[in-house]
């Protein structure tokens, strides 16, 4: 007889053939741009991952490809920007059926700033830092710096606008991504927010000025990856992305590696 976890890791093998993830790109963007070698970064649809050097190549693959899908299935069940509370609801659920262990959860709560107008830059480093080390903080305040300065017809820079955020409301993450003695560990930051003043626009998203019209959300996640429920889904999971991964994770130009 089959113990639990066996069959946690057969139903998760069959729901990879049962996920609809959209249609693919009909012209595939270049090849998986994994960062190597180093500290680096990735936009990996609305999210951005940053990534330390001692992640390895293979761990890398599979944070990029996980948080890849977990937002293309619940892109699919979910308006991501006008239902955002059942689309993290999905996106959690997907995590944590290829293996991802949720260690500590902090749910989405609106954001009060001291001041206004105010940029999000500051909102999500705060709260990366009460989860985060001096190490993860320094390579994530570089990367969204670098996301920030890159002009509008950068790959990455383009894709960040087009997921994360549509008309006034938006959806989109921030991840720190580090590796210990073979443990991969996220450390998640999830956000939310809409803007009721139907004269505002946003234009590129960190850049933007926030005023006491808009209702910002965010919350926290620790994450382990369990490897041995992962394991025999990789090779599914990368198959079901395909061109996908391709085209949309894309890295974050100007950084170390």
């Amino acid at each position: 007889m089959m113990d639990k976890s066996e069959q946690e890791r057969l139903a998760a093998l069959d729901a990879v053939t049962d996920w609809d993830l959209g249609p693919e790109p009909v012209a595939p963007g270049p090849l998986l741009p994994v960062p190597r070698g180093g500290a680096g970064a990735a936009v990996d649809g609305g999210a951005l991952v940053v990534l330390s050097a001692a992640v390895s190549e293979g761990h890398r693959r599979d944070v990029l490809h996980s948080v890849l899908l977990a937002q293309l299935v619940a892109n699919k069940k979910y308006d991501r920007h006008a239902d955002a509370g059942n689309w993290y609801r999905s996106y959690g659920e997907t995590l944590e059926r290829v293996g991802w262990v949720i260690k500590e959860h902090e749910g989405l709560t609106r954001y009060i700033p001291r001041k206004f107008p105010y940029r999000l830059g500051p909102a999500i480093l705060e709260l990366l830092a009460r989860i985060s080390d001096a190490p993860s903080m320094e390579r994530v305040t570089t990367a969204l710096k670098v996301l920030t300065a890159l002009p509008e017809e950068d790959p990455a820079a383009e894709l960040f606008e087009k997921e994360s955020h549509a008309e006034r409301a938006g959806n989109f993450q921030v991840a720190a991504v580090d590796e210990t003695d073979g443990l991969v560990v996220v450390r998640l930051a999830r956000f939310r927010f809409r803007v009721e003043d139907e004269a505002s626009e946003i234009g590129r998203l960190l850049r933007t000025e926030f005023y006491a019209d808009a209702a910002f959300f965010r919350g926290s996640q620790i994450l382990h990856l369990n490897d041995e429920v992962y394991g025999p889904l990789r090779d599914g999971i990368a198959a079901k992305l395909g061109a996908r991964a391709d085209a949309l994770i894309v890295p974050v130009g100007g950084l170390i590696h």
